[in-house]
């Protein structure tokens, strides 16, 4: 087994043991997974890139700072989780920006995306208008993280279309796999807690990470057109 096959052994296996550890509430098994997975999914970044960027290294870490902090003490505010996932989704532009190819979309394309936009901003609005009023006083907060993970997706979905680059799934996955972890956060926080929705949550957030470091790790190789048709 080589050392790729071996981390992502050890990465689908820390996600299961941290799953586990909050559905059963062993809390020490939850507390020692978080901070193995985030150094797991840290080391595929290291041992997998030709160039280890910081800017990499930092990003993957604020998303994984609010996790690790709730794990160790339990005592970060879901305000603070919200800034912090704002200041990571801000840097993401970043990649956006660096890698932008000019759009060139036919027909389908078209259709897809407005296809696809609509009904994300259906779903933005709707979780939106659910959880405004409980917010109270994180309202702007809260809106100004939706309206960030909104702009990513959609920017990243029209980068996919238009790109059709394994590097560019690999950005639309993450960001996607972002939306429902971070929907799914500020639903259970002001509308509707389930213990079913956390733990979701936790295999979404990890995928979402996995997915942003193979954008990282990825160069651009064209995908073939039999390979894609629409999404």
């Amino acid at each position: 087994m080589n050392e790729g096959k071996l981390l992502k052994f050890i990465i689908s296996f820390l996600v299961l043991l941290q799953v586990l550890g909050f559905v059963f509430q062993v809390s020490s098994l939850y507390k020692i997974s978080v901070p193995l997975l985030f150094i797991a999914i840290a080391s595929k970044y290291i041992l997998e890139s030709k160039k280890i960027k910081p800017i990499n290294i930092l990003v993957l870490f604020l998303f994984f700072a609010s996790e690790l902090t709730q794990s160790i003490s339990g005592i970060i505010s879901i305000k603070h989780r919200m800034l912090i996932s704002i200041v990571g989704y801000l840097m993401l532009f970043y990649f956006l920006y660096n890698n932008h190819k000019s759009f060139r979309y036919n027909r389908r394309d078209v259709f897809t995306l407005v296809l696809g936009s609509s009904l994300y901003t259906v779903i933005f609005f709707i979780t939106y208008s659910v959880i405004r009023e409980p917010m109270q006083d994180l309202n702007v907060i809260g809106f100004v993280h939706l309206l960030l993970l909104y702009v990513l997706l959609i920017v990243g979905a029209m980068h996919y279309i238009n790109i059709r680059s394994e590097k560019s799934l690999w950005f639309f996955l993450a960001m996607l796999n972002f939306s429902f972890s971070d929907f799914i956060l500020l639903i259970d926080e002001f509308y509707l807690q389930s213990m079913e929705l956390k733990a979701i949550r936790l295999i979404c957030e990890p995928l979402a990470l996995i997915f942003l470091v193979n954008y990282m790790i990825t160069k651009y190789e064209y995908l073939k057109s039999e390979e894609f048709e629409g999404f």
